[in-house]
């Protein structure tokens, strides 16, 4: 956050607001907002529930409820979720996962978003993308001027105050995002994996993660290429998942709790 503040008050207002919203997002969202779109149900009491829950507390989720959401309202894809913070803790998934999966596949996604609550990737998450916005502020903030400076008699951009300033802004910002967009997507793809570890090896289950890559295939590219993978996917690709699922297996056969 400092070298965004050295660039000028109006920065560092824009940098403090988009943490904040982040922070709100990642915290807060899941747990007060979404509700209001969705209806939220306790889990019926069965050998899965008690699985997840076990699940949960071994690894020091505090929560003793799993809530189901009615998302097969809006789509067809499979999804869960563990958010809040403290005593709004809240461990949900949707009844798409309960319908197209069998309970190993259910309790491999469930061990996936686990990790991330347990392994604080909502705080690692903000700091690495606050570090990204900032960078994308600093470069803008220096890059923008040098243009102006360069360029503004042939443009007809007056100076900084021009709103005339707004098109080479737009520009710096294009290229900007489009610099940046391996960065963040490999940011987030690192704490998939790592989420994805933490699942198998908290579920036991690989097998199952192995089938929930195929489903999610259904709308993600199974088998990008490694640069395609590496510069567009925030996500392992159901290859790269599969693949994993299939080592941590090799190494655990023979153990009587791997399915």
């Amino acid at each position: 956050m400092v070298p965004i503040c050295t660039t000028g008050a109006d920065n560092c207002r824009l940098a403090s607001a988009s943490f904040l919203a982040s922070l709100t997002q990642t915290t807060e969202y899941p747990v007060f907002i979404q509700p209001l779109f969705n209806r939220y149900t306790p889990m019926p009491a069965s050998p899965l529930r008690a699985q997840i829950l076990q699940m949960a507390q071994a690894n020091g989720v505090p929560t003793d409820n799993v809530l189901v959401v009615d998302a097969s309202r809006q789509t067809k894809r499979i999804s869960a979720n563990v958010a809040g913070v403290g005593p709004t803790v809240r461990v949900a998934l949707n009844d798409n996962l309960l319908n197209r999966t069998s309970p190993p596949e259910v309790r491999a996604v469930m061990g996936h978003e686990l990790g991330h609550y347990v392994l604080g990737h909502s705080v690692s998450l903000l700091i690495g993308f606050t570090l990204i916005a900032g960078l994308f502020l600093l470069v803008l903030d220096r890059a923008t001027p040098w243009l102006v400076r360069r360029f503004g008699d042939r443009w007809r951009i007056a100076g900084r105050d021009d709103p005339a300033i707004v098109v080479p802004a737009t520009i710096v910002a294009s290229v900007l995002a489009l610099l940046l967009t391996p960065v963040t997507n490999s940011l987030i793809r690192f704490h998939e994996m790592q989420a994805d570890y933490f699942g198998i090896n908290t579920s036991r289950a690989p097998d199952g993660w192995a089938r929930v890559a195929l489903k999610l295939g259904e709308y993600r590219k199974l088998e990008p290429g490694a640069l395609e993978e590496i510069v567009f996917f925030d996500h392992p690709s159901g290859r790269t998942r599969i693949l994993m699922a299939m080592r941590w297996k090799a190494h655990h056969l023979g153990e009587p709790d791997v399915r």
